[in-house]
């Protein structure tokens, strides 16, 4: 859809790509126009409800939900749980070097394997949830 005015009043224009509804098999007319403000109300009510206290948790779930799966996962509380630890632990290491510890020792610490690392990374990776409305 592209705006456009006509006659001084704003409208929508859907030219509908001749290449495409012909490969597809899609019957549409060359153009479609759509008067603004015969949207706008109704558009305006459609919002208004969609984004009402008792409808808010299932719009931004449907709004969550649509959103492709190659974005990263929103961060759970789990996952954020984790990352807290990890930033404290960075810290004491830091804390431990300025210190004055040998940085070898310090740097055994980091790379040392940590059993729970393939579940740690299952959380961190997991399909994401919607939030919850404020």
């Amino acid at each position: 859809m592209q705006g456009q005015y006509n006659h001084g009043d704003a409208y929508y224009r859907c030219r509908f790509p001749q290449e495409y509804a012909l490969a597809n098999q899609v019957e549409h007319p060359r153009n479609v126009y759509l008067r603004e403000d015969a949207l706008t109300d109704p558009l305006d009510t459609w919002l208004a409800s969609a984004f009402a206290p008792h409808h808010i948790q299932q719009t931004i779930t449907a709004m969550t939900e649509s959103q492709p799966l190659d974005h990263p996962p929103a961060t759970s509380r789990a996952a954020q749980t984790i990352i807290t630890e990890c930033d404290a632990k960075l810290e004491r290491y830091r804390a431990a070097l300025d210190a004055g510890a040998d940085p070898a020792v310090v740097t055994g610490w980091i790379a040392r394997p940590r059993p729970n690392a393939p579940a740690r990374k299952q959380i961190c990776t997991r399909t994401r949830t919607p939030p919850r409305a404020g």
